[in-house]
């Protein structure tokens, strides 16, 4: 489905939303946002099909409807009209069972594949356990430690990272390799060096003599998809999606839009023009307000805080507030999302502003259209975990923060 008359006409939305100074260089889009129709909802305050937070979302071959939710050590399944329908997993160490709260999921074929932060599992539809890849994998020259993570279409997998307490040796690096890894946990390759453009803003301190250190991405960091990168993997598993480098100038700005295959051969690269978006005082108050309450617990509740969180919350509010700093203008994507038909997705409009705006291009690179999604009264945004050119699924919250899960149809404006 597309709304736009050509992928190489120029139209209003590039002009007048978008990037105004550079409109004879663009590529096309829609006159106006696509509109968005509720058709599905799921979720309720207190019926059997109420749901936690949402950690991912898929739909099967057979139209059926995949949740991982927080806290949950299994798969819930709904029909296609949104009624409960069973679960997958549990929690333990065996087949088919976690050893911790499943984070990713998606399908292979007609394998449903799980990923949580020691396995990757593989099932059939009817939820019979059919493989499990488990290894741990020390990579000190990252401060990380891998786990299986997301299979690839040849059986390889792209691995799930964890930062352990030489985390400076990843957060501060300018660039990181995105690698491959096989199901024994043996290095094959490397997919791409993935830079990394706010590494000079991460939150550092050393620890002081009261044991407070401080190693923080910033609030402005482009959402982690995969191993703590801003990279998704398309739904086949056959390539991925990331931005390359960025160009900050006055009257030229572009960003480089790749997909590369798994084997590393470039299968995109699009140089996109925008216009750099300043970073403004109240933007900066906002953030600095923002992760100082963090650090210094405000969000965490009071029983599940560790013994310094009541008696030394304002002096790490005070340290946070004074370390962090920020970047002259907004990074040009805050997100990536691969379409399941082969379209990309990129957020544009970047936190803490109120407007989620996501642009759809296609798989050359030429912008298709673009969908506005306004954040709630209590600045929650609603987050896509699937999408299309013909529909997204998004998690939003309603009364008394309780989470639904919603289809929207998608519908070109012409």
């Amino acid at each position: 489905m597309s709304g736009c008359v050509s992928a190489r006409v120029l139209t209003k939305i590039i002009a007048t939303l978008v990037f105004p100074s550079l409109a004879a260089a663009q590529q096309s889009a829609c006159d106006a946002p696509w509109q968005l129709v509720e058709t599905l909802r799921l979720g309720s305050f207190d019926g059997e099909d109420a749901l936690s937070p949402i950690r991912a979302m898929n739909t099967g071959p057979d139209g059926r409807i995949y949740l991982l939710q927080s806290w949950d050590y299994s798969v819930s399944i709904f029909l296609p009209d949104g009624r409960p329908a069973g679960r997958i997993g549990r929690a333990g160490g065996g087949p088919g069972e976690f050893g911790s709260p499943p984070q990713r999921m998606g399908w292979r074929a007609d394998t449903l594949w799980v990923s949580d932060r020691f396995t990757t599992q593989f099932f059939l539809a009817d939820g019979t356990p059919v493989r499990q890849i488990g290894f741990k994998i020390p990579m000190p020259t990252e401060g990380s430690t891998f786990a299986p993570g997301t299979p690839l279409a040849d059986g390889t997998f792209l691995p799930y990272r964890t930062v352990n307490e030489q985390a400076e040796r990843f957060l501060l690096a300018r660039q990181v390799p995105l690698r491959r890894l096989s199901s024994a946990g043996e290095i094959v390759d490397t997919i791409a060096i993935v830079k990394r453009h706010l590494a000079d803003h991460v939150i550092h301190r050393e620890e002081d003599d009261r044991g407070f250190g401080l190693m923080s991405p910033h609030p402005l960091t482009p959402s982690n998809e995969e191993s703590w990168l801003p990279v998704v993997t398309e739904a086949d598993g056959s390539a991925v999606v990331y931005i390359g480098e960025v160009r900050s100038e006055d009257e030229h700005s572009t960003f480089d839009l790749l997909r590369i295959g798994i084997a590393g051969d470039t299968l995109l690269h699009s140089a996109v023009p925008y216009e750099p978006l300043p970073v403004t005082r109240e933007e900066r108050e906002l953030m600095r307000e923002w992760f100082a309450a963090g650090i210094a617990g405000d969000r965490t509740p009071e029983r599940l805080r560790p013994p310094w969180g009541v008696r030394d919350a304002e002096r790490r509010r005070r340290i946070a507030s004074e370390l962090i700093t920020f970047p002259e203008t907004h990074p040009p994507v805050g997100r990536i999302l691969a379409g399941s038909d082969g379209s990309i997705w990129l957020l544009r409009e970047t936190w803490p502003r109120a407007t989620n705006l996501w642009e759809i291009y296609d798989e050359q690179g030429h912008l298709e259209g673009s969908v506005r999604i306004e954040a709630l009264q209590d600045g929650y945004r609603p987050y896509i975990f699937h999408a299309s050119r013909n529909e997204i699924w998004v998690q939003i919250r309603g009364a008394l923060d309780v989470p639904y899960v919603v289809r929207y149809e998608l519908h070109p404006s012409y």
